[in-house]
């Protein structure tokens, strides 16, 4: 068994916070770029002012009396992180923390736990640290550990060649889930971006992907194209496979399937006419597969997939009607 970058014997908060700075700064460690991808990512595009946690290198700089040949600058930043487990601060201790930003710094305050402040509650916050701090810029950051590792998976998606980051990524979500930092599973949605593809999972009601991506569990899959979730279900179920469309041969490496499902896989294969190797197979129910419309709000569209938990949007007795879950999320929005 190999051995975890992260502890998982103790759940005290100061042990929590040091395997999520431990996780920071391995990332940063690997590739800076990817530890301020970290930091814009789960700001969601809502940085007050440009993130650099690396010296910017300029030359022939137009200043008042001239122009400057080399020009080096370090600018500052601080990140403040108070850390709960299943609980949330005390919204007046929290404003407290602020006394630790300068005025001349890129400065963010971090919640980090398993739930977050509701929408009014971060409202207050937000006014009252400028009202406490007016001479002070401060980004708060509502954050969940399941925002770590959503961000961090989305980093690796992007970076599939780096074997370091994988592991990354593996010990800290397993070191999550294992000390139930995460606990959200029968109501958590997986989405996915679909791109070109899109006609074709829909009609087939299938998506493919690396065998490694989403270490998560989830109950609910949903297909994402052009800035919404346009579909949910759940998965019927998940078939490892490869594909040669030259000799029209698929291997099944994955147990548990019914032959309806393993044709169902193969007629769409063949409708691709290209080889597939190393892949997974979300096989989607023909029934219970409700088209919706989940929009993004927020400028932009993903770069990688995303989990939510349909609790933070809709509010339901029951959870397990998917049908009413589709119509539900019509309503709302997401950034």
């Amino acid at each position: 068994m190999r051995i975890s970058q992260f502890q998982k014997y103790s759940q005290r908060e100061n042990t929590v916070t040091n395997n999520v700075l431990l996780m920071l700064s391995r990332l940063n460690d690997l590739n800076v770029a990817y530890y301020k991808s970290m930091i814009e990512r789960l700001n969601e595009g809502s940085l007050q002012q440009s993130y650099h946690p690396q010296p910017i290198f300029t030359q022939q700089l137009g200043v008042k009396n001239g122009i400057i040949d080399g020009h080096i600058e370090i600018k500052p930043s601080k990140i403040v992180i108070e850390t709960k487990l299943n609980t949330k601060e005390f919204i007046g201790k929290l404003i407290k923390y602020g006394e630790a930003f300068n005025s001349n710094s890129h400065n963010q305050l971090w919640h980090l736990s398993s739930v977050k402040f509701e929408e009014q509650e971060e409202i207050e916050i937000n006014r009252r640290l400028k009202e406490t701090y007016p001479n002070l810029k401060i980004q708060f950051n509502n954050l969940l550990f399941n925002d770590l590792i959503e961000n961090l998976e989305g980093i690796f998606e992007e970076n599939t060649h780096d074997m370091e980051l994988r592991l990354l990524l593996e010990d800290f979500s397993n070191y999550c889930i294992s000390s139930n930092l995460i606990s959200n599973e029968e109501y958590k949605l997986l989405f996915v971006p679909t791109g070109f593809s899109f006609k074709w999972n829909l009609k087939h009601k299938m998506y493919y992907c690396p065998k490694h991506w989403h270490s998560q569990k989830f109950k609910f899959f949903g297909l994402y194209h052009w800035k919404t979730v346009r579909s949910i279900s759940e998965i019927e179920t998940i078939i490892e496979a490869d594909y040669d469309f030259d000799n029209d041969n698929l291997k099944i490496y994955s147990k548990g399937h019914t032959a309806e499902q393993v044709q169902r896989l193969h007629n769409g294969l063949r409708e691709l006419e290209e080889n597939h190797e190393g892949l997974k197979y979300y096989v989607l129910p023909e029934n219970n597969f409700y088209e919706t419309d989940f929009r993004k709000t927020s400028h932009g569209g993903i770069q990688g997939y995303r989990y939510k938990d349909l609790r933070d949007f809709i509010t339901l007795n029951d959870y397990n009607d998917v049908e009413l879950i589709a119509n539900e999320l019509r309503k709302v929005n997401w950034k």
